[in-house]
């Protein structure tokens, strides 16, 4: 369950026991009617479990401020939800050549998913990296952990598992491929500021 599910989850049982309290409150401490005691107790509810969700956001940005933020915090989510299976097989491999290639994928998904938070309207762009070359991942790696612990040793598992270590190297180029699209605008940035440097340190010099 997710750590956001859970939070909503015990506020709303708070906003449940208070609402609660203040019909028991009305009924049985003031004698008010029933169903008005029911009413208020209902609108409290409501009322308290509002002021008590914190706001929904993408690392520091509001959701409800962002063109389809709900879609984009989705999406967010099911990227985590792979990474969290490629972290959980990583550390079941036993040949280390693959491990260390599979721990390789799961730190650069981690500085994307890190970048995605900080720059949500991002989390478009990388829909090929979250729906294909991530889910990829965790599917090959759950795969390959299934067929390390089946303890077969022929001729069909050693090539399936070579294999696997081949996709993981092709799938190191493509996570840094699409780490790279997503930061293009940045580094052009960059790229920018240090030719302005340059230029401005020659003219300084020429002006001497």
């Amino acid at each position: 369950m997710k750590k956001n599910t859970v939070i909503e989850i015990l506020l709303s049982i708070v906003s449940g026991i208070a609402a609660g309290g203040i019909f028991l409150f009305l009924f049985f401490g003031r004698h008010w009617n029933i169903l008005f005691s029911a009413a208020l107790s209902v609108g409290s509810f409501a009322g308290i479990n509002f002021v008590l969700q914190p706001e929904r956001r993408i690392g520091r940005i509001r959701i409800d401020s962002m063109p389809n933020g709900a879609e984009l915090q989705r999406r967010l989510e099911e990227a985590e939800e792979d990474f969290r299976k490629i972290e959980k097989n990583v550390q079941k491999i036993h040949d280390m050549n693959v491990r260390n290639l599979a721990q390789e994928l799961q730190q650069t998904a981690s500085s994307i998913l890190s970048y995605l938070e900080t720059h949500p309207d991002k989390i478009t762009m990388a829909r090929q990296f979250i729906d294909y070359y991530q889910e990829t991942t965790a599917s090959l790696l759950l795969r390959y952990v299934e067929l390390q612990d089946s303890s077969l040793d022929t001729a069909e598992v050693r090539r399936l598992k070579t294999d696997t270590a081949h996709a993981l190297t092709v799938l190191k180029t493509a996570f840094e491929q699409q780490f790279q699209k997503l930061m293009r605008n940045e580094m052009l940035d960059m790229d920018a500021e240090i030719r302005l440097l340059e230029k401005t340190v020659e003219m300084e010099r020429g002006g001497r």
